[in-house]
């Protein structure tokens, strides 16, 4: 076999292999976008600092995903956006949740399931709307 032919073979067995008992992500072509807005009793919270966490473990999976990704400020609006493609992601369920710091005090939110599909870019949108107010009981 020819030198070019071996880096042809390379190249094509380094993608994305999902099937039977193997998933494989290596350059993660699974994508999702999670978009919300956080408020404070109904008001829009701007210039807060959004971090979003994804835990991904399934059986068939190479390696798991736990990262954070972010921080994003919110805008005028109260709304943030992350379009994300973590490595090892396979097409699937994944666990989220937001760490949201405004006015000096940061709340963990739980954010339930993100599903991660093939191809960029994300064709579904998770929609996580927090009111910060609400959950601390100030409202």
């Amino acid at each position: 076999m020819k030198a070019s032919s071996v880096w042809v073979v390379l190249l094509l067995a380094t993608g994305c292999v999902e099937g039977g008992f193997l998933a494989i992500s290596a350059g993660a072509p699974v994508t999702v976008a999670i978009r919300g807005i956080i408020t404070n009793c109904g008001a829009a919270v701007a210039n807060a600092s959004v971090l979003l966490m994804v835990q991904q473990d399934l059986q068939a999976q190479a390696r798991p995903v736990d990262t954070r990704i972010g921080p994003v400020t919110t805008g005028h609006d109260g709304g943030y956006a992350f379009d994300i493609s973590p490595s090892f992601a396979v097409p699937g369920p994944a666990s989220m949740q937001l760490e949201v710091t405004a006015g000096g005090t940061t709340d963990v939110i739980e954010g339930g399931t993100l599903e991660f599909r093939m191809g960029t870019p994300a064709r579904d949108t998770a929609r996580f709307d927090v009111d910060l107010g609400n959950r601390r009981g100030g409202c």
